[in-house]
């Protein structure tokens, strides 16, 4: 009786395996290596469901320090779920909520 080839070391970490006769990635078969190798490295670059997704500008999840909260009271900025917001406009980085701010001061005042 014949061995079964011993994977590569990328194929097992994969949860890649072979049964003498296909390949096998999750729930499909695959008649060639390269391309359980390839369905794999595809599936694990894409997000799980129901996964967030990664967030472009991690600093808008930090939240506001103390010198930047100074920044916002004075030009009434508040941070709300994770966002700046400024009169009616939501900004994802405080530098752009700013800059606004600086060409239309006022916004967030109330109206007398």
């Amino acid at each position: 009786m014949d061995a079964l080839p011993v994977l590569p070391p990328e194929a097992e970490a994969l949860g890649i395996s072979f049964d003498g006769r296909a390949y096998h990635y999750g729930e499909y078969s695959y008649d060639h290596l390269a391309d359980a190798l390839r369905y794999g490295r595809l599936e694990r670059t894409r997000p799980a469901a129901g996964e967030a997704p990664v967030p472009r500008q991690w600093k808008q999840w930090a939240g506001p320090t103390p010198e930047e909260r100074l920044q916002m009271r004075a030009h009434g900025i508040v941070f709300e779920y994770g966002y700046y917001r400024y009169g009616a406009y939501r900004y994802d980085l405080l530098s752009a909520a700013l800059d606004y701010a600086h060409r239309e001061p006022g916004l967030s005042l109330p109206v007398a």
